[in-house]
Order: structure tokens, then C-alpha cells, then sequence
């Protein structure tokens, strides 16, 4: 979320993870939303909170990777692969499908954000970790039947698969085998947008939401409906050379 601001000491954005099963956060500030330092934020959570099966987005395009060679993918798509977590993308334009961390990032707005002053990036950085923590250990959710995180996750005993402490970046100049998920809603014009570019699909879809899975081993996009595949694509993956990729990053 952001950009927000501290007096006298420049803009900030605030990398806020959930984890689902347990409500959990993970909250991370960073100076920009480049799709390095979201990629680096992640590896960070994945160290915290555990490694997930699924990474629910929004179509941020620093998530997605370039307008320019959307088949390509960004970092962040590139490192879910990496690890086998499946990044599915929400459909466009309904942010409340993403509801749990939207609701997140209202609390954080609200409880941390606006009821401190922070004298600098580095203190809001600490602070972050704080309000994290507190999160974690005293905030309750009916959902959880009353118990804060910390306590469902003990008393579930469950112990996550974190990344070890030492792990690196990895480099990623090439687009690991795996899946990405998109959902999408089907209107009129018979369009389905894969990150920016359009596929005509059957009228038999209209006015109904679809699931889109790029297979990256396969060259495919395979086009799903109440879980039955109806439509597949031909769908050839790109790897710009590393001056292409460098200006597919370029952020609006």
C-alpha cells in the first residue's frame, strides 16, 4: 500500500502479507515498488511466515512483471515459480476479492499509520516490526474463534516451512515450469486479458468468471469453467534479453 509519507524524510510503501490459515501478518516497508525490492520483501515473509501454496494478487504491475513483454513475467512471478507457489492473480477491478489484506491495510491505515508520528524511515521501519508483533500475539478474530493468531497457530500446531535465514535473491533470468493463475470475468466483447493482452473466448463464457492457468512447461493457456477445461491457447513464453527486461520494468 501507499505511497505514504514522513516529514522531512521522503515516501515509503508498505509490503503487508496475511497468511490465511492463521491471520498472521508480515509487514515490511520499502522506499519503492520495484519489482526487486517486492521480490526481496517476499523472500523476507516467506522467512517469517512460512512458504505458501497459493500467493493471492491484486494486478499491480510491478506483480505482474511488463506491459511490454507480458509473457516474460517479473521477478515476483518468476519467484513464486522458483519456490512451487502458484501467484494467483484476482479478477481485475475487484479489489474486495482480496478482502482479508484490504481490510489489513485499513487497521495498519488507521491503528498504526495515522496514530504515530515517525521521525524517519528508520523508525518507521522498527515501529512496522512492532505493530507486526503486536498483531500477531493480541489482535482477535472471530474467525479464529476468538484467539489471536499467535494461539491458533500453537494450538493448531502447526509449524510452517520457512526459507532458511541465509537464502538469497535467486537470479531467475528464465521463467521457471509451474502455474499462474488468473480469474476473470467474461463480459460481452467475448475478451479474456492475460495481463494485458486478449484472447476471444467462447459466448458460451459471457457474463461468467473464468479460470485462466498459463502452464509455463507447456507453452499453454488452459481456460477453466466450474473446474471443467473448456479452451486452450498456444502460449509462447518470451525472454528478453537483459536490456528488453530492464525497461519492461519501468513503473508508471
Amino acid at each position: 500500500m501507499g505511497p505514504r509519507y514522513i516529514k522531512g524524510d521522503g515516501r515509503f510503501y508498505s509490503f503487508n502479507v496475511m497468511d490465511l490459515f492463521s491471520h498472521r501478518v508480515y509487514i515490511g516497508a520499502q522506499r519503492t515498488k520495484d519489482d526487486r525490492q517486492i521480490a526481496s520483501s517476499l523472500m523476507r515473509c516467506w522467512k517469517t511466515l512460512g512458504m505458501p501454496d497459493f500467493l493471492k494478487l491484486d494486478n499491480e504491475l510491478s506483480f505482474r512483471g511488463s506491459n511490454l513483454y507480458p509473457r516474460s513475467f517479473g521477478r515476483v512471478i518468476r519467484l513464486c515459480l522458483f519456490y512451487g507457489v502458484t501467484p494467483v492473480f484476482i479478477p481485475i477491478g475487484e479489489p474486495w476479492r482480496n478482502g482479508v489484506i484490504e481490510s489489513f491495510n485499513d487497521t495498519y491505515n488507521r491503528k498504526f499509520f495515522r496514530r504515530q508520528w515517525f521521525p524517519s524511515y528508520a523508525a518507521l521501519k522498527r515501529q512496522s516490526k512492532n505493530f507486526q508483533r503486536f498483531h500477531n500475539k493480541h489482535h482477535r478474530y472471530s474467525c479464529l474463534k476468538g484467539k489471536t493468531p499467535t494461539e491458533f497457530v500453537q494450538e493448531a500446531n502447526f509449524e510452517p516451512i520457512t526459507l532458511a535465514p541465509n537464502t538469497k535473491l535467486p537470479q531467475l533470468d528464465y521463467v521457471p515450469d509451474g502455474e499462474i493463475v488468473l480469474l476473470r470475468f467474461i463480459r460481452s466483447d467475448q475478451k479474456l486479458d492475460i495481463f494485458g493482452e486478449k484472447f476471444k473466448v467462447s459466448k458460451d463464457l459471457i457474463y461468467s468468471y473464468v479460470k485462466a492457468v498459463i502452464a509455463t512447461n507447456m507453452h499453454a493457456l488452459q481456460i477453466y469453467s466450474n473446474d471443467q477445461l473448456v479452451e486452450t491457447f498456444e502460449y509462447r513464453l518470451t525472454a528478453p534479453n537483459e536490456t528488453e527486461y530492464h525497461l519492461g520494468l519501468s513503473m508508471s
